[in-house]
């Protein structure tokens, strides 16, 4: 079965590399969140978490 897509809107892939440590830590994280949310939550998902974090940190910054 094909996995649902998360995303409703335009789509960019990008290949990232990262240290392991980076990776395991943000797996582990991805587990918890999953057991805690009764669904699935990948390690992309929090990527994109971050980053719009961080992007609207950066409007945020701008607006100032």
């Amino acid at each position: 079965m094909a996995r649902p897509n998360k995303i409703l809107e335009p789509l960019k892939t990008y290949n990232l590399t990262m240290k392991i440590e980076q990776y395991e830590r943000l797996a582990r994280v991805s587990r918890e969140e999953s057991e805690i949310h009764n669904q699935q939550v990948s390690v992309a998902d929090l990527m994109r978490e971050a980053i719009d974090i961080y992007l609207d940190a950066l409007e945020e910054e701008d607006g100032k």
